[in-house]
């Protein structure tokens, strides 16, 4: 199994895309089912496109959101990718 490192390039696996719905909640959708998104969820999942590094990612999202606390934005998004990974949703 490979660890998540700061150099990651995450990317979603052969069968997982996102929902491409207006105004429906935000959805990834995966060989057993879906996986709802919420908060920044898709937001993270739209960069895990294997060229966006981890610390990408998460410099970006600091970036978009710089009243939240860097070290908070920084830990979220490891451990939903971690989560993903875990689920067979993404590759790194």
């Amino acid at each position: 199994m490979s660890e998540l490192t700061g150099a990651s390039q995450p990317k979603l696996r052969p069968g997982c895309r996102l929902r491409e719905s207006a105004g429906e909640s935000d959805m990834l959708l995966i060989p057993e089912g879906a996986l709802r998104l919420a908060g920044t969820g898709r937001k993270i999942v739209e960069r895990c496109d294997g060229q966006h590094t981890l610390d990408d990612i998460v410099r970006e999202l600091k970036a978009e959101y710089p009243s939240m606390e860097p070290s908070r934005i920084e830990t979220e998004v490891t451990t939903f990718l971690e989560r993903l990974h875990q689920k067979r949703v993404i590759d790194f």
